[in-house]
């Protein structure tokens, strides 16, 4: 039986344990061991989230243990492999720690604040010869896989130009405002614009040079907008959570190719040509639940993975890096 731990006991711990306790009746062979977080009183109630409601309250904690210092869960319980869901300051020193001590790592995104800190991440995973993961889970979303089969497969031609939009109001929600001080989040750019960075780099691949421009009026790093620059094509994003508390959050793909454009908005992909549009039917699934169920084929399976490894998500932080780097020195910046 394979032991596993939550580090990190907020909203996507919530739910990732939701996902795991399933999977515990699908496959049989793992069992939740440990949680640790800041407060004891929060280990049981339920939590909003923005892709919806977490109900964690049928789940028997009875067996397990609980935490508040992620060392001491380590150290005592020795699980097979954790999940840290913990603020992103914390993503290098906790996985390196874990993977340093035998353990399987699935560290939610952003992967770290800078470049050295994922790879000194990957480097201590190989050298133990354990699994590490990241939970960019967009790239399990089937609508973006079914994009990416379309450009691979050449289905519409070559790719002439594309564009992402993520729109939010200003995160307000967390402890001390922690998300907001860029030395402990990375900003808008590294919480939020990461997704589309590294579906950017899922899709295409890394640009030849990226020229971004932020804004800074309301938080610090509170927006970008990127060209990214490739051999024959632009891409183009746009990120800003400096909205209102009451503007809904607003997410969107375009890609223009040669004979046809695909556009992803408010979950329905749809494909417009010259002769009309058609709207794709895609398996809605679920890419929490898929992302793990592969971080556990990979980590207890052997299982290959290739939607995602965690030297491809370093790729996207240093391309996410390049875009600050552009927007403060006002250069154009070559990768």
């Amino acid at each position: 039986m394979y032991r596993y731990a939550i580090i990190g006991f907020g909203g996507l711990g919530k739910l990732h344990l939701g996902n795991l306790v399933k999977l515990e009746k699908e496959r049989g062979d793992i069992k939740l061991c440990a949680l640790c977080g800041a407060d004891p009183e929060s280990f049981k109630s339920n939590v909003k989230l923005n892709i919806g409601n977490v109900d964690i309250s049928s789940i028997d904690f009875s067996s397990c243990g609980f935490y508040q210092d992620y060392k001491e869960l380590i150290d005592k319980e020795k699980p097979d492999f954790i999940l840290s869901t913990l603020p992103t300051y914390l993503h290098e020193e906790v996985a390196v720690y874990a993977l340093s001590h035998g353990v399987h790592v699935f560290s939610e995104k952003p992967m770290a604040l800078s470049a050295e800190s994922c790879r000194n991440m990957i480097d201590t995973a190989r050298k133990n010869n354990k699994t590490l993961m990241i939970g960019q889970c967009l790239r399990f979303d089937t609508a973006y896989r079914k994009i990416k089969q379309y450009i691979d497969e050449k289905t519409f031609g070559k790719v002439c130009r594309a564009e992402f939009t993520r729109y939010s109001q200003t995160p307000t929600w967390t402890w001390n405002n922690w998300i907001l001080d860029p030395k402990m989040s990375g900003g808008c750019i590294l919480d939020m614009h990461i997704h589309d960075v590294d579906l950017i780099n899922y899709l295409f691949g890394l640009p030849v040079s990226v020229s971004s421009v932020i804004t800074e009026n309301k938080v610090e790093l509170e927006s970008v907008f990127t060209r990214y620059f490739y051999n024959g094509f632009l891409v183009t994003s746009a990120a800003d959570w400096s909205f209102p508390q009451s503007f809904p959050f607003t997410a969107r793909c375009l890609i223009n190719f040669e004979k046809a454009t695909v556009r992803l908005c408010d979950g329905k992909l749809t494909v417009y040509t010259d002769d009309g549009e058609q709207e794709v039917e895609i398996d809605a699934g679920d890419y929490y639940m898929d992302e793990i169920r592969a971080f556990l084929g990979l980590a207890l399976d052997g299982k290959a993975c290739s939607v995602t490894s965690a030297e491809s998500v370093s790729e996207s932080i240093s391309l996410a890096l390049c875009e600050v780097e552009s927007a403060k020195s006002g250069k154009v910046i070559a990768l």
